[in-house]
């Protein structure tokens, strides 16, 4: 993605509604899948690929021993900048880790900024030990492309058969697979198709939809949306901004 958009959400990741409240889904969703799956194993190994700025790799460190996986410099700087550890710069289509190493593999928001995202899901699957569990999500909705997208370099948004489809392909079985970010999926919808209907196309750079909220305003999204991670743990949503899949390879 634009290098700019790595230095916004190093700067807005830790209080900005949209991280926090994707933050305290996925986590939920984590954990729940760790007891269930991974209980028995001791001393997992986990790999995030497509880190990015390392805010997950920090929760990830207290659930395993990590290794984290970007291809741009500054990602991995910032990564750095927290201390962490473990870090290779890699072409994710072409994982350089040995088969069957990992308990854990999580791919958040990184699948759409492939051109090859069957090469990247056979990865994942290739370095997963049997029985082992993959936590990913993309964005949903391709008739919801906009700039943010361009400036993201997403090469798609997935329909939810689509992309159910390139997970099972791979060989996987689903184990979870659902809407997130459905509180806010109504708002954003109609914010982009206005943006589309009323506003001239710019000659500028693209810059994502991320941008400086009033206190109140913010809190309000993080609590509103963050509400759905005890809605995840229990159904699956039916309709959201993103796509979320907990994905297990078979054991045989």
């Amino acid at each position: 993605m634009n290098i700019e958009e790595y230095h916004k959400m190093r700067a807005l990741e830790s209080t900005y509604w949209w991280f926090r409240a994707r933050r305290k889904m996925i986590l939920a969703i984590l954990d729940d899948a760790m007891k269930r799956y991974l209980s028995s194993r001791r001393h997992l190994q986990v790999v995030d690929v497509g880190c990015g700025t390392g805010m997950l790799m920090e929760d990830l460190l207290a659930r395993g021993l990590v290794c984290g996986l970007d291809f741009s410099p500054v990602a991995l700087s910032y990564c750095r900048q927290r201390g962490l550890a473990n870090l290779v710069r890699a072409n994710v289509e072409h994982i350089p880790l040995q088969t069957a190493s990992a308990d854990l593999v999580t791919a958040l928001d990184l699948i759409e900024h492939v051109p090859d995202d069957r090469s990247l899901m056979s990865e994942i699957f290739r370095i997963l030990k049997p029985g082992g569990i993959a936590l990913m999500t993309v964005p949903a909705h391709p008739k919801l492309w906009s700039a943010h997208d361009v400036a993201l370099h997403h090469q798609r948004r997935y329909e939810k058969r689509q992309f159910e489809q390139l997970i099972r392909n791979a060989g996987f079985d689903l184990e979870k697979y659902s809407y997130m970010m459905m509180g806010i999926y109504p708002l954003a919808a109609t914010f982009r198709w206005a943006k589309r209907a009323f506003m001239r196309e710019s000659t500028a750079a693209p810059h994502t939809d991320e941008f400086p909220l009033p206190a109140w305003l913010n809190a309000t999204l993080r609590t509103v949306v963050g509400a759905e991670a005890a809605l995840l743990r229990r159904w699956n949503l039916p309709f959201g901004l993103s796509l979320l899949a907990l994905a297990r390879k078979p054991l045989n």
